[in-house]
């Protein structure tokens, strides 16, 4: 078992040379860093994500990817929407429910805002899936609007 996401490699994103094997990350806010009155897990810790497709954790860590399917992304963009004057957009699924993402511009701008403001730490490891059930359970993060209790922040976002 991962003792914690406090004990994994972390830092700025472009420190890592992530590739594709499977794990867990986990994303947190800088030192000094603030996000529209949502207040942190412990040491800024904001979300744990599983890296379990054959993207690994290269395609998972959310910091060159589209809102529109990415739910940590998402919540981000919520969150700092008036403070970016991000422009979101409609999506339209043909044969699914549509969902929205944001204008190529305001992407660039929310991942510009992700490597000032947020450090990556990572967990490669073969079999993520449960580990990542019970972190995330334990530590309740912010941005995981599932599979733990919902605080006041889980609610707002």
């Amino acid at each position: 078992m991962p003792l914690s996401p406090f004990s994994w490699p972390r830092g700025p994103r472009s420190q890592f040379s992530l590739g594709h094997e499977h794990g867990l990350y986990a994303l947190f806010l800088r030192k000094g860093a603030t996000l529209n009155g949502i207040a942190p897990a412990d040491s800024g810790l904001l979300y744990i994500g599983l890296a379990a497709n054959r993207q690994g954790l290269k395609g998972r860590c959310h910091f060159n990817a589209t809102t529109r399917n990415h739910s940590p992304r998402k919540s981000l963009a919520v969150l700092l929407m008036g403070e970016l004057a991000l422009e979101p957009i409609l999506v339209v699924k043909p044969n699914a429910r549509h969902t929205w993402s944001l204008t190529p511009s305001s992407e660039q701008q929310l991942t510009a805002w992700m490597h000032e403001n947020l450090e990556v730490a990572i967990f490669p490891c073969l079999t993520p899936e449960p580990f990542e059930t019970d972190l995330i359970g334990r530590f309740a993060p912010p941005l995981n609007l599932a599979k733990c209790e919902q605080t006041a922040d889980h609610r707002r976002i």
